[in-house]
């Protein structure tokens, strides 16, 4: 078999420890350590040197790898939440500044119903209440906090009674002082319901919400 001088020997023991050198190489590799003490002990400190990781070693690093990605994803789920946050709160201040500065927007969602009265003496009789034109009151606004107010400024109390189209009473009579307020929580969406009041005074304004 082939010989090699100690210069070759000396660059293929790397190679020859790793164990990628070809069968035939690796022979004569093994030949000339047998034949060469001084190669031989070279081979022997570069094996030391040359140290495999270990199965627990490589499981080790392994698991410090994963544990790092999951951290980062953890981060990476955290500031999309928090991010999710703020895009959500933006979008509702945005929504809320809109419908409350934007006369048509808070028109369109909001149910609120202005009514003026002057020079009404009806303290015995009922007086039906019309809405900008429309004979009932309905319920059909997104936003709708079903109650009556009597504005500060009016001059009289004000009596009222609701009643539905058949003419059933659903609000019996109560009597509101100015600035005061009553719940109409009975009062169903989406239906026609017809308002009728008593009032002695120059000025009522009637508020419904």
């Amino acid at each position: 078999m082939e010989k090699i001088s100690c210069s070759i020997a000396k660059d293929l023991l790397p190679l020859y420890i790793e164990g990628i050198l070809s069968e035939e190489t690796a022979q004569v590799v093994e030949m000339h350590l047998q034949t060469c003490e001084n190669c031989k002990k070279d081979f022997e400190i570069m094996r030391q040197d040359f140290v495999f990781p270990s199965a627990p070693k490589i499981q080790e690093e392994n698991e410090k790898i994963l544990k790092e990605l999951k951290h980062q994803l953890k981060i990476k789920r955290i500031l999309t939440a928090v991010v999710a946050v703020f895009v959500t709160i933006a979008v509702i201040i945005s929504g809320y500044m809109v419908y409350t500065n934007v006369g048509e927007v808070y028109d369109f969602f909001t149910e609120d119903n202005m009514v003026v009265l002057r020079d009404i003496h009806a303290e015995d009789a009922w007086k039906p209440v019309d809405f900008n034109g429309e004979e009932y009151l309905n319920y059909d606004h997104l936003i709708c906090k079903k109650k009556m107010v009597v504005h500060i400024d009016s001059t009289s109390a004000v009596t009222f009674r609701i009643s539905d189209t058949e003419g059933n009473i659903v609000i019996d009579e109560q009597t509101l002082e100015p600035g005061e307020s009553a719940s109409l929580e009975e009062l169903k969406r989406n239906t026609d319901y017809q308002v009728e009041v008593k009032a002695d005074g120059d000025f009522v304004m009637i508020r419904i919400i």
